[in-house]
C-alpha cells in the first residue's frame, strides 16, 4: 500500500499505519459480533426428526422437547416393558434399563425388572399392553398411560384388565429418560 499524500515520507508512512490499523480494528470487531452471532443462534436451532414410522414431526430443541417426541417414547418405553415373552422379557428389560432409565432410578428399576424376567421364565408368562391413553404433562415433567394388559402363562389367560401407569421423566441434552415409573391402582 502506497501513500504519496504527504511530501515527508515518514508522513506518508504514519498516515498508511494509521489505516492498516483502522482496518485491523474493523476485522477484530466483525470477528467478534460474527462469534457472539453464532453462539446465539446455536442455542435456537431445532432438530426436526421424521422417521418413517412416525406421522407427525418431532421437535428437540435444547431440554425442550414437544408432546409428539415424549408420545413416541413413552409408546416405546411401554412396549418394552409390557410386551414380552419369556424369550423376549430379559433382553428387553435390558434394552429398558440401559437406553430409557436414568442413572438414579436404575438400581430401583433394574432389581425389579430382573426379578420379573426369574418369574416369567418359570411360569411361562406372556404379556401384552395395549395402550388406550397417553396424557402428557410437559410443564411437570410427567406422563400417565391407561390401557388393556393381557397376560397369558401357557394358554391360560391369567390376568385381563385395565392398568394405568404414571411415568416420570427427563430430557437430558435432546434425550428421553424415564426417572420413575409407577402403576397406579384402579
Amino acid at each position: 500500500m502506497k501513500l504519496e499524500k504527504f511530501i515527508q515520507t515518514s508522513s506518508n508512512l504514519y498516515a498508511e499505519n494509521r489505516l492498516l490499523k483502522f482496518v485491523v480494528v474493523c476485522i477484530g470487531c466483525a470477528v467478534i459480533i460474527n462469534s457472539f452471532c453464532s453462539y446465539a443462534a446455536l442455542h435456537y436451532q431445532k432438530v426436526v426428526i421424521l422417521p418413517p414410522v412416525v406421522d407427525k414431526r418431532i421437535m428437540i430443541s435444547g431440554n425442550e422437547v414437544n408432546e409428539d417426541y415424549v408420545r413416541l417414547f413413552t409408546r416405546y418405553a411401554m412396549t418394552l416393558l409390557n410386551n414380552y415373552t419369556t424369550g423376549s422379557a430379559e433382553g428387553q428389560f435390558e434394552e429398558f434399563v440401559e437406553h430409557l432409565v436414568t442413572p438414579e432410578f436404575y438400581p430401583d428399576i433394574r432389581e425389579t425388572l430382573y426379578g420379573l424376567v426369574d418369574t416369567v421364565k418359570r411360569l411361562n408368562i406372556t404379556s401384552a399392553f395395549y395402550p388406550q391413553t397417553i396424557d402428557v404433562d410437559i410443564k411437570n415433567k410427567t406422563i400417565t398411560v391407561a390401557g388393556i394388559k393381557k397376560e397369558f402363562t401357557n394358554t391360560t389367560l391369567v390376568e385381563d384388565g385395565k392398568k394405568q401407569y404414571s411415568i416420570k421423566y427427563v430430557i437430558v441434552n435432546g434425550r428421553f429418560y424415564i426417572d420413575d415409573i409407577k402403576e397406579l391402582k384402579n
